[in-house]
């Protein structure tokens, strides 16, 4: 096993994020931080200031226009150094990060269509999936579990709330249109930055 460097359709694949409150803006509001407008998004940074860490309303949106404005996604050079995107190839059709998670999320929001990433398929006998799958199995299992406690009177406590979690796409919402779409699709046709 190996990584290889590989151009990618991000729009196309299917990504496992190791994510949480903390770390991303949509799964702690609702709704990824970059589809809101420059003016929303200074009255939550206001608001809010610089809590929540990745999670910060400016987050993404300061690294996107960081990345847009260094041609990140199309310069495969950068994949062979420190800032490379590593991902693994899992059988039950995800990607898990080993690094680059934020950067293949904004990759996604913006609806890019190409993108360079090293990846490393794996070769095992045994079937491996990713944790968000692995995820949806369990709670099949806990209602077993918990139906059998209940009987015996049991109860078990959760002490405490998970900080991250391993989720896929269908938990994050992607659009088709983004102030920062439309500002990349103008630099595109004029030549003129304003992301």
């Amino acid at each position: 096993m190996g990584y290889e460097v590989r151009r990618i359709n991000p729009t196309q694949c299917t990504f496992t994020y190791n994510l949480g409150n903390h770390d991303c803006y949509e799964l702690r509001k609702g709704k990824c931080s970059l589809y809101l407008s420059d003016e929303e998004a200074r009255k939550i940074r206001k608001e809010e200031g610089n809590a929540y860490g990745d999670g910060n309303v400016m987050s993404c949106r300061n690294l996107a226009k960081s990345l847009l404005e260094a041609n990140y996604y199309e310069n495969v050079t950068i994949q062979e150094g420190e800032d490379a995107i590593k991902m693994h190839t899992r059988d039950c059709g995800h990607y898990v990060f080993t690094e680059g998670q934020h950067r293949t999320c904004i990759a996604k929001h913006l609806n890019l269509q190409s993108m360079y990433a090293y990846v490393e398929f794996h070769e095992s006998e045994e079937e491996l999936i990713c944790r968000a799958c692995s995820n949806k199995i369990e709670p099949e299992n806990k209602s077993i579990i918990n139906l059998i406690l209940s009987k015996l009177n049991l109860k078990r406590q959760n002490t405490h709330k998970r900080f991250r979690d391993f989720i896929d796409d269908e938990r994050m919402n992607f659009n088709k249109t983004s102030s920062f779409i439309e500002e990349k699709v103008r630099f595109e046709k004029t030549g003129v930055r304003n992301f």
